[in-house]
């Protein structure tokens, strides 16, 4: 009703209802939408409602008008405007030759000239209730020979493009792609039963139509009698724009390269260029260093392609469709020299990415780049904000290692993976780690560097430890070792033998655990110099402190552990603050200090939550859970087993089943 509220005047109930609809057009669902389309206060004149093309602007005009044609009673005008006809649209003239003949004037009483006819529609419609949906109109000067002059009537514009210069009280409005389920949930339906075995796959088609209405009948179109719909996917989705026909025909080429062609040069060339980005979303600042401009150019030209809705404007950021993005790079040419525009971008998000990376970690970077990088952020918040932004980058983060090696630069595409390890090791993106490692290590033997080789070799040591491959994460650390041995690497040697320490704890031999920590240590104590001491040391803290306790010794763990919290949370680092805070817990527990076990517990969650460390968050709300249980509170430990249960479950984690049995 939203829509009807601010598109149907409340003042004025002209007579007879002229011209109104006879069918019910057919309705494209759009979840929430038309509740959106327009506002609840004062109502404006006009509504314009662009998006791109097939994207449902037409039936969705027609949906509305139908469902509010009895306020109308003044009759309901529908004007073909064909702005997007590459014979050119209609003029305001035949329009209003409708319109008059839909009034009673037609043959001779109809006016001759398309001034007359302007006036002779206003005249007849003045004080009427009338409804207007201008459909596809092409520029702003169309529009406006066919606005009424009644002031309770209502006129509604579709548009392949943002219309300006309309004037009055306009309310422009964008129809976007449809929500996620219900895009899945198009495609389903071709598939019947068998569709819920199929969703993952149903979801990446979904995400290469870019959940576009048109594109996603298409494709669905295509799906029954497929052996396999995830094959058929995972071939279709590179080049998905190609592959969408109906009846031998490609109906997005036409359109698309209408649009196109209607820019300037230089507006052509953006475009091309923002087809190579890695994702469908970007910043002004990452599209500018694609382009090869300054930020007020680049905001110049992305203003011009969102008024042409090549591209959208959303919350201070601006993203591509999918399909569009695919037509843009396939207009690449040499011209664009598309490899230095890589290259620019590679380097904007690896600037990007570690003036972020030393907010979340003080570890030591190997990469010379960090002695001029200054702290994206300070204070209190700022590795909330600095995480908030890496999330927001997350999908072009995960292409760029890859774009560093085809574009040739090979120090960027292991250096990239070491900035990248904290904040992926910290979000438990492990996957991610697994996918780029490789690409790295192999950078780094082009290079000849072995202290890189090193570092790529225990990352992804680490990465598969993460993932439970104990066996391949210890070969990892040991050709980490001995590469490190061989060339006098106190660094890489104190490393490895500090993550073998933590893969024979995860096994329970607490014992060769401790004694892999002590060997570390003493490399530390006896090699290092002075300056680089305290965080390995901070580190040998807490691995100790927290094998201790799990060895029974609590005791002997609560000093180690309290000084290395004391030491990450001077430090900065969130995710290790949070880490001792939880062990320091479960070392109170052991000892039945529950009060001291409950106060670390809690704040071991307020930490895990602020760094989003969603396995360490279910870890905390576990313990909590225990100590609720033992101070006799049936109900909260309940509550924070379900809540430790949903995050396990989002996470995949099968010990989600085990706490929702416990409570059922």
């Amino acid at each position: 009703r939203r829509a009807h509220n601010r598109l149907v005047p409340r003042h004025a109930t002209p007579p007879h209802p002229l011209g109104t609809p006879r069918r019910h057009p057919r309705s494209v669902p759009r979840p929430g939408h038309l509740h959106h389309l327009l506002p609840t206060h004062q109502n404006p004149l006009l509504g314009t409602l662009s998006g791109m093309m097939g994207i449902g602007k037409s039936l969705t005009a027609l949906r509305w008008a139908h469902q509010v044609r009895k306020e109308f009673p003044g009759g309901i005008f529908v004007g073909d405007l064909r702005g997007s006809d590459p014979a050119g649209p209609r003029s305001a003239g035949e329009i209003l030759s409708g319109f008059l003949g839909m009034l009673g004037l037609a043959g001779a009483a109809l006016p001759a000239t398309e001034h007359e006819r302007a006036a002779a529609f206003r005249n007849i419609t003045e004080g009427r209730r009338i409804l207007v949906i201008l459909d596809d109109a092409a520029t702003a000067a169309q529009v406006r020979a066919l606005l009424p002059s009644s002031p309770t009537s209502a006129v509604l514009v579709t548009s392949r493009r943002e219309l300006t210069f309309l004037g009055g009280a306009v309310e422009p409005m964008r129809l976007a792609p449809f929500e996620e389920e219900a895009a899945i949930a198009l495609l389903a339906g071709q598939l019947g039963n068998s569709a819920e075995a199929e969703v993952a796959a149903l979801r990446k088609l979904s995400k290469a139509c870019g959940r576009h209405p048109m594109a996603l009948q298409v494709a669905a179109a295509q799906l029954p009698g497929r052996f396999s719909i995830s094959s058929y996917v995972d071939r279709i989705a590179p080049d998905l724009l190609r592959r969408l026909e109906v009846d031998g025909e490609r109906p997005f080429d036409g359109a698309f390269e209408f649009g196109y062609q209607a820019l300037s040069k230089d507006q052509q060339h953006a475009y091309r260029l923002l087809g190579c980005h890695p994702a469908t979303e970007f910043s002004l600042e990452a599209a500018a260093a694609l382009l090869g401009e300054s930020v007020a150019d680049t905001e110049e030209l992305l203003l011009a392609l969102s008024r042409a809705n090549l591209v959208v404007s959303v919350s201070g950021r601006y993203s591509i469709h999918a399909l569009l993005r695919q037509h843009a790079k396939a207009k690449l040419s040499a011209d664009d020299d598309s490899p230095a525009a890589l290259r620019r971008i590679v380097e904007h998000y690896h600037d990007f990415l570690m003036a972020r990376d030393i907010v979340l970690s003080k570890r030591r970077r190997l990469s010379s780049r960090y002695d001029a990088v200054r702290p994206a952020h300070a204070g209190e918040r700022a590795a909330e904000r600095a995480l908030e932004e890496l999330e927001a980058e997350r999908e072009t983060l995960s292409a760029l290692v890859g774009i560093a090696v085809e574009t040739g630069l090979d120090d960027r595409a292991w250096q990239l993976c070491e900035s990248l390890f904290s904040y992926y090791t910290d979000r438990n993106y492990f996957v991610d780690l697994i996918e780029i490692l490789p690409l790295g290590i192999a950078a780094a033997e082009r290079l000849g560097d072995p202290r890189a080789l090193v570092r790529m070799h225990s990352h992804f040591g680490s990465a598969c430890y993460a993932a439970g491959e104990y066996r391949a994460a210890q070969e990892q650390f040991e050709l980490s070792y001995d590469i490190a041995e061989a060339n006098h690497d106190d660094w890489g040697q104190q490393s490895a033998i500090e993550w073998i320490g933590l893969i024979h704890e995860r096994r329970e031999e607490c014992d060769e655990a401790l004694r892999c920590f002590e060997r570390s240590r003493d490399i530390v104590e006896k090699r290092f110099a002075a300056d680089r001491q305290s965080r390995p040391l901070g580190l040998y803290r807490m691995h100790s402190g927290r094998v201790l306790t799990r060895a029974g010794r609590a005791s002997e763990a609560l000093p180690r552990l309290a000084e290395a919290f004391d030491f990450f949370v001077g430090l900065g680092e969130q995710a290790n603050s949070a880490k001792v805070a939880l062990s320091l817990a479960e070392a109170h527990l052991q000892g039945d200090d529950l009060a001291e076990a409950l106060r670390w517990g809690q704040k071991a969650l307020e930490l895990c939550r602020a760094a989003r460390m969603a396995a360490d968050q279910a870890a905390a709300l576990e313990l909590l859970a225990e100590l609720s249980a033992r101070n006799g509170d049936v109900q909260a430990a309940a509550g924070q087993r379900r809540e430790a249960a949903e995050i396990l479950t989002v996470l995949g984690n099968r010990r989600a089943q085990a706490l929702l049995a416990r409570e059922s």
